[in-house]
């Protein structure tokens, strides 16, 4: 009997130390429910700027990939489509990889996060440059380097809503603006190098572009956490006192003066009543995945987003071709894109700003943006001339630039700061996915609604023509080439009317979620009344 109250009064003594050094030294709130408070600065204005020259190089290469169409073709010695399949891969990998990217900055980071990326994406396409066959090209250039990048993307988007709260949409579309600057810098980049060293070593060259990123994603550390003193602690012990304390079965609830006189041992060694000998349970952290799919706002977010990607990427196939039967030169058509990346670029930073105030709401600037985008399609449609396909196409910009920039804070809104990541892996995905099957959808309608048997007669009978009368095939020849760029036109148009469809269903899935996250917002408030 004697030898087990000794044992007792040892475990109590443990006990009472243990509550003794939870109050001294209090658990970190910020530990237990997720990421610290963003510092709004300091550090984080050098991410913003690692982020702004990340997004122009992931995407400078993406959107120059055009360039090299053409030698890459001769090289290889294959068609368009097979050549083109090569950067379609490259763009549909960057995005559909976002689930792996967000499960990797969560677990080591965006700064492990992003070198990996670069030094993958790196030796990808360096690597792609020996590629004997376009294939291995594919594999190499458009699977990897795209798994590569696809790593950059992810933290270089995400890191920079971590160190910021009041200034989030604003420097999210800052870094985002990466994007256009990196088509305006590289394109010509491309080109010069292409045109003086070859493909192969223009992408070499890229490489080590990708390479440097090494550096950019060495500066993007985590938020650091204040370190509390003393003082701090004793604070937070008076403001945890009445809610208990529990720790290796020791229940602790103490009166604020116990603490302060240093009687706190004291007491808990007299008072055997606040010993409660019963195990806690430990509450097992949910995947981030899982909830983030069982937000009903979030969902109807990324239903929204796969047609919104889908019909944002049609114009900017098909807008040349439209342009140019309607008797625009090329020259004329590559205007009408810059001009679209050059307002969609500014349109990011004052989207950004007007979302920061408190009383805007993200998740409406997005349904607004997707509305005003769908417009714009149905409007080139109906342009003929060079100016008012300008102002259209500034349109279209400058409307569809804060879909983007809005994304972190939309996303922080709806499942908070902590599921930040997880949350822009699985919408990247989606946008992914969607970019692969949009200009893909919208050439097939366009060849499944062209009368081939009006093209085909017309040049059969060229064929035939010009083995009875040489001097007429040259002019039966633009004949024939006129009326097939007629019906072009009109196939061109069709692409562009499912442009406007996709984006309006995705404005209206915006809504939807709208009206369901304010219905959700307002149900507390009223069983609150």
């Amino acid at each position: 009997m004697g030898k087990g109250n000794q044992e007792e009064k040892q475990n109590t003594e443990v006990v009472s130390e243990e509550a003794k050094n939870l109050l001294r030294h209090p658990i970190s709130h910020h530990e237990e429910e997720g990421p610290p408070p963003p510092p709004d600065g300091g550090w984080g204005w050098v991410i913003v700027a690692a982020s702004f020259l990340c997004n122009m190089v992931l995407d400078g290469i993406g959107y120059s990939f055009g360039i090299l169409l053409a030698p890459l073709m001769v090289h290889y010695g294959e068609g368009k489509g097979t050549i083109a399949m090569v950067g379609s891969i490259l763009t549909g990998a960057i995005m559909l990889v976002g689930p792996l990217a967000s499960a990797l900055v969560n677990k080591y980071g965006p700064r492990k996060t992003c070198i990996a990326g670069a030094l993958v994406s790196s030796l990808s396409i360096f690597l792609s440059t020996f590629s004997p066959n376009v294939y291995l090209l594919m594999i190499s250039y458009g699977v990897l380097g795209g798994l590569g990048l696809g790593l950059m993307y992810v933290p270089a988007v995400t890191a920079v809503g971590y160190w910021f709260e009041k200034k989030r949409s604003l420097v999210t579309g800052i870094s985002t603006c990466g994007s256009g600057f990196g088509t305006i810098v590289f394109a010509p980049v491309v080109t010069a190098l292409e045109a003086g060293l070859g493909w192969q070593w223009c992408n070499r060259i890229v490489a080590c572009f990708c390479l440097a990123c090494t550096f950019l994603g060495a500066t993007m550390k985590r938020v650091p956490c204040k370190n509390k003193d003393e003082e701090d602690s004793i604070t937070e012990a008076k403001k945890q006192n009445e809610n208990p304390i529990i720790k290796n079965g020791a229940y602790v609830a103490k009166e604020e003066k116990d603490f302060i006189n240093g009687t706190a041992s004291e007491s808990l060694e007299t008072d055997d009543s606040h010993l409660v000998k019963t195990e806690t349970a430990v509450i097992p952290k949910e995947n981030g995945y899982l909830t983030v799919l069982r937000n009903v706002p979030f969902l109807l977010v990324m239903l929204g987003n796969f047609p919104a990607v889908m019909g944002l990427y049609i114009p900017y196939m098909f807008l040349p071709g439209i342009t140019q039967q309607r008797g625009m030169t090329e020259a004329d058509s590559a205007l009408l894109i810059s001009l679209i990346g050059f307002f969609n670029t500014g349109g990011r930073i004052l989207s950004g700003a007007v979302t920061d105030h408190p009383r805007v709401d993200a998740l409406f600037v997005s349904t607004v943006a997707l509305f005003l985008g769908a417009i714009c399609p149905f409007l080139m449609t109906l342009c003929f001339d060079f100016w008012s396909y300008i102002i259209v196409c500034i349109l279209f910009g400058v409307s569809l630039s804060a879909w983007p920039a809005v994304t972190s804070s939309m996303l922080v809104d709806l499942l908070g700061l902590e599921l930040l990541t997880s949350a822009f892996g699985v919408l990247t995905c989606i946008r992914g996915l969607a970019a692969l099957l949009g200009p893909p959808l919208a050439g097939f309608v366009i060849d499944a609604t062209s009368p081939q048997e009006i093209t085909t007669a017309a040049e059969t009978a060229v064929a035939n023509l010009t083995s009875l009368v040489s001097e007429a095939t040259s002019v039966l020849s633009e004949i024939s080439s006129d009326v097939s760029k007629s019906e072009d036109t009109s196939n061109y148009q069709v692409a562009f009317w499912i442009s406007g469809i996709l984006l309006g269903l995705a404005s209206a899935g915006h809504l939807v979620a709208f009206c369901v996250k304010k219905a959700l917002t307002e149900k507390p408030k009223g069983l609150m009344h």
